[in-house]
C-alpha cells in the first residue's frame, strides 16, 4: 500500500507562474494527465499572471521524498474554513494533479486557520477520478457539466456515418444555403506563433458583436483576457501545438474556432459565429470542417470539448462524461450541516434558486435511451457485439451462455430481461437480469446463479458511471424492487466498480460482500516443468494410478471434443455424475445442454476414464482463448481406489498447458483444499447487493447490513486487540 501523501503549502506570486516548480508541474501532468493542454505550464502560467489574486497558493504532496502531487488554490479560505482550488472561467479543468493513490487529509491541517472543507472544482475523472482517491475523509461530490469528446479513429467518413440522421439532413442543408450564397468561401488554418495576435484580435471582434458582447463577457483585444488567449496561443503554436480555424464568406469572417493540441488530443477553447448569418449555421459548419480536418492531422487521437454540451452539440460527440466538483472535509458531520446551512441560506437570501442537477436531470441530459428485450437472441446485431467481444475474455459473459441460461434455468421462476443502454443509435451496456416476485416483493439480480462462475455487465470501453447510471434507473423505475444483486464478479474489474457507482448515483444503498475463493494456476511452463514441481506425493500417484487403470480390462482415458461425439459423452458423464457422491442437478437439461454448446464453438474438453465400458470418472472443462475452466468434476466412488479423477484432471491439463498452450487454468469456485494441489494462486471473487430506501423491506435490509456491518467490525477490533504483541527485531 503507498505511503500517505505529506503536505506543504507555498505562495506563488503570480507574476511568477509556476516559478521553480515548473518542471515538477509538468512531469506530473504528463504522468497523471497525459500531458492536458490545459495543465501544461504554458496555459498555467499565462491564467495566474493574468488572473489570480496575491497569494494563492500551491499546495505540494511529497511521498519518499519526491513530488507526487499539487494543487493551486485560492488565496483566501471562503467562509467556514472551505478552501477551493483556484479556477477562473478560462479554465474548464482544475488545477490539480493527485495521483489515484494519493490523498489530501493531510493537507487540512497545512491550510492556514481551520480548515473544514476542500473543494477540488472541475475533475475530469477521465484521467484522475478524486470522488476514489485513497483516505477516508467525508467526501460528496456535484456533477457540474456534461462534456463531450469525438474520437478520431477511423475515417472521418465512417464517423459522419455514424452521426443521427438529422444532425446530416441539417448540415447538408446549411451547406447549401451558404454554396447558393457565394461560391467563394472557405477554411483557414492558422499555426503560427506569428500569426496568433491578429487571430485572436478578428476572434474577439466576432465575439463582441454577439450575445457576449451584449453580456459584457466577450474576449476584448487589449483587456486581461483577450491577452491571455494571445499568450497561450503564441506559445502553443511556438510548439506546433495551437490552430485557429476561420470560415471566411468572401472575405468577412464567418465563424471561429480556438484549439490547442498536445499529443494525440485536441482541445477546443472557444468558438464563435456572426449572428448575421446564422441562417447558415456558420459555426456547425466550421465544427464540421474542423473535426474533418483533425481525422487527418491526428489520426487516432481524440477531441475534447470542455463544453457544458447541450442535445443538439451532442449529437456531434462519440462520448461524453459528467465533470464533477468533489469536496472533501475534515470531519464526518460536515457535508449534513453545510449542506443544511447552504439551504438555509438560499432560503434566507430569497434567491431564486438555481435547477439542482439530480439524477432525473443528468438522465434527462445524457440523451440515453434504454431498451429491454426477453432473451438474447432477441437482442439487435450491435448489442450481440458487445457480447461476443466480452465472451472472448469470459465464455459467461456472452450471449451463448446467458441464452443457455434462459432456456433450461430460468424459466417459471423468474423472468429473464436484457437491458441495453444506447445513446446515439450506439449500444454501450447489456445488462442481463432476473426478475423475482416472493409475494412481499420483488428482487432483480443478476441472470446467474450456482452455475455461474463469474457475471459481468456488458459496457463499452469508454463508459462511465454516469453513462451506466441511466440504465440503472430504468431497471428501478419499471420494477420497484426492494434489493438488486449482482454476484459472483471480480472485485478488481472496471465493470465492478462502475456497477456499483451506478447503482449509487441512481438512488440505490450498494455494498459489496465476499462471495466465494477463486484458486488459479499461472501457466509459466510446460506439463512436464509443471508437474516436476508438484508435490511429489501427486507424483507418485499418478504414475502409481496410471499403471493400475492400465492394467484393468480396457482401462483408458479420453478426452472428447468433437460435435460427432457428444451424445456418447453426454451419457458416459450422467452416468459417473449418477453413480458419484453428488446431488441430483435440479436443472437436469442444463449440463447436457452446456456440453453440446462447448462442442458447438469449439471450447468443449470432457475427460472421461473408462474400464472396458464403464466411465468411472468424468470432468468438463472449458477452453476459451488463453484460460481452461474446471467447470465439473465427478467420479464413481466404487473405483475410488484408482483415483480416477486425478487422473483425469491430469490428462487434461497437460491438453491445456502443451496442446491448448493456455496461460490461465481456473478452478472457479470455492476453496476445497484438494485445489491447491493442483493451483498456484488464490483471489476472491464478491458481489453487490443494493437497497432501494424507498421501499419499506429495502429499509429493513439497510438495517440488517448496518447491523452486520457493525457486528464485524467490532469482531474485527476484539480479534485485533487480543492478538499477542508483535516482539520480533528487524
Amino acid at each position: 500500500m503507498s505511503a500517505s501523501l505529506s503536505w506543504h503549502l507555498e505562495r506563488l506570486p503570480p507574476s511568477d507562474g509556476l516559478g521553480r516548480h515548473r518542471e515538477a508541474w509538468d512531469r506530473l501532468n504528463q504522468q497523471l494527465m497525459a500531458g492536458h493542454a490545459m495543465l501544461d505550464s504554458q496555459f498555467v502560467e499565462p491564467m495566474l499572471r493574468h488572473f489570480a489574486p496575491p497569494g494563492v497558493q500551491l499546495a505540494i504532496g511529497t511521498r519518499d521524498g519526491q513530488v507526487a502531487a499539487m494543487v493551486v488554490l485560492n488565496a483566501h479560505a471562503r467562509g467556514l474554513g472551505v478552501w477551493a482550488t483556484f479556477l477562473p472561467s478560462q479554465a474548464q479543468i482544475g488545477l490539480a494533479l493527485i495521483p489515484p493513490d494519493g490523498d489530501v487529509t493531510g493537507l487540512f491541517a497545512q491550510l492556514p486557520g481551520y480548515a473544514s472543507e476542500l473543494d477540488l472544482l472541475c475533475n475530469d475523472g477521465r484521467f484522475v477520478d478524486f470522488r476514489s482517491l485513497a483516505g477516508d475523509p467525508p467526501k460528496r461530490s456535484l456533477p457540474h457539466s456534461l462534456t463531450m469528446n469525438v474520437n478520431l479513429r477511423g475515417s472521418f467518413d465512417d464517423y459522419w456515418a455514424q452521426r443521427p440522421r438529422k444532425l446530416i439532413q441539417n448540415m447538408r442543408r446549411y451547406l447549401r444555403r451558404l454554396q447558393n450564397e457565394s461560391p467563394i468561401n472557405g477554411l483557414r488554418v492558422i499555426t503560427t506563433a506569428a500569426d496568433m495576435p491578429a487571430a485572436v484580435a478578428r476572434y474577439a471582434e466576432l465575439e463582441g458583436r454577439g450575445w457576449k458582447g451584449r453580456e459584457g463577457t466577450a474576449v476584448q483585444a487589449g483587456t486581461p483576457q483577450g491577452q491571455f488567449y494571445v499568450d497561450v496561443l503564441s506559445r502553443f503554436a511556438a510548439r506546433d501545438q495551437a490552430l485557429v480555424y476561420e470560415l471566411w464568406l468572401g472575405d468577412v469572417l464567418l465563424a471561429s474556432r480556438l484549439l490547442l493540441l498536445r499529443g494525440d488530443m485536441a482541445v477546443m477553447l472557444k468558438t464563435a459565429f456572426d449572428e448575421q448569418f446564422e441562417r447558415f449555421a456558420p459555426g456547425r459548419i466550421l465544427l464540421l470542417k474542423t473535426l474533418e480536418d483533425l481525422f487527418s492531422r491526428i489520426p487516432g487521437g481524440v477531441v475534447e470539448f470542455y463544453t457544458n454540451a447541450e442535445a443538439d452539440l451532442l449529437a456531434w460527440s462519440t462520448s461524453q462524461r459528467w465533470i464533477h466538483h468533489v469536496s472533501f472535509y475534515r470531519h464526518t458531520g460536515l457535508p449534513v450541516l453545510f449542506a443544511a446551512l447552504r439551504r438555509s441560506t438560499r432560503i434566507w437570501r430569497a434567491k431564486k434558486k438555481p435547477r439542482h442537477i439530480d439524477t432525473d436531470f443528468m438522465v434527462e441530459r445524457s440523451g440515453s435511451i434504454v431498451e429491454t428485450f426477453k432473451h438474447p437472441r432477441d437482442l439487435p446485431d450491435d448489442a450481440r457485439a458487445l457480447l461476443r467481444r466480452q465472451e472472448d475474455a469470459y465464455v459467461e459473459f456472452g450471449a451463448d451462455w446467458f441464452g443457455l441460461l434462459a432456456d433450461t434455468v430460468f424459466r417459471g421462476e423468474s423472468h429473464v430481461v436484457l437491458y441495453v443502454l444506447r445513446r446515439q443509435g450506439r449500444a454501450l451496456a447489456v445488462l442481463p437480469v432476473g426478475v423475482q416476485d416472493s409475494g412481499t416483493g420483488i428482487e432483480i439480480g443478476a441472470l446467474a446463479n450456482y452455475y455461474t462462475t463469474l457475471y459481468s455487465p456488458t459496457l463499452a470501453a469508454d463508459l462511465s458511471a454516469e453513462d451506466l447510471m441511466p440504465l440503472l434507473v430504468a431497471l428501478r423505475r419499471q420494477h420497484r424492487a426492494y434489493a438488486y444483486r449482482f454476484w459472483p464478479m471480480d472485485p478488481t474489474a472496471k465493470e465492478f466498480g462502475l456497477l456499483r457507482d451506478a447503482l449509487r448515483l441512481a438512488g440505490l444503498q450498494a455494498h459489496e460482500y465476499f462471495a466465494f475463493g477463486n484458486w488459479y494456476l499461472q501457466v509459466n511452463s510446460d506439463w512436464a516443468d509443471y508437474l516436476k514441481h508438484r508435490s511429489g506425493q501427486l507424483r507418485s500417484t499418478i504414475k502409481r494410478m496410471t499403471k493400475r487403470l492400465a492394467a484393468e480390462p480396457g482401462g483408458r482415458l479420453e478426452i472428447i471434443q468433437d460435435a460427432a461425439d457428444v451424445d456418447r459423452g453426454i451419457a458416459a458423464y450422467e452416468a459417473v455424475y449418477g453413480a458419484s457422491w453428488k446431488v441430483p442437478e435440479p436443472y437436469p437439461e442444463f449440463i447436457p445442454g452446456l456440453i453440446r454448446l462447448c462442442a458447438r464453438r469449439g471450447w468443449l474438453r470432457l475427460g472421461i476414464a473408462w474400464i472396458g465400458d464403464q466411465p468411472i470418472a468424468a470432468q468438463l472443462w472449458i477452453v476459451n482463448g488463453s484460460r481452461a475452466h474446471i467447470y465439473k468434476v465427478a467420479y464413481d466412488e466404487n473405483f475410488k481406489h484408482i483415483a480416477p479423477g486425478t487422473l483425469v484432471t491430469a490428462l487434461l491439463l497437460e491438453q491445456a498447458i502443451d496442446r491448448d498452450q493456455v496461460t490461465e487454468v481456473d478452478y472457479l469456485i470455492g476453496d476445497d483444499a484438494y485445489k491447491k494441489t493442483w493451483m498456484s494462486h488464490r483471489r476472491e471473487r464478491f458481489g453487490l447487493i443494493a437497497y432501494d430506501p424507498a421501499t419499506l423491506r429495502g429499509l429493513y435490509g439497510l438495517g440488517r447490513q448496518a447491523i452486520g456491518n457493525a457486528w464485524r467490525r467490532l469482531r474485527s477490533t476484539v480479534s485485533q486487540r487480543s492478538l499477542p504483541p508483535d516482539n520480533s527485531t528487524a
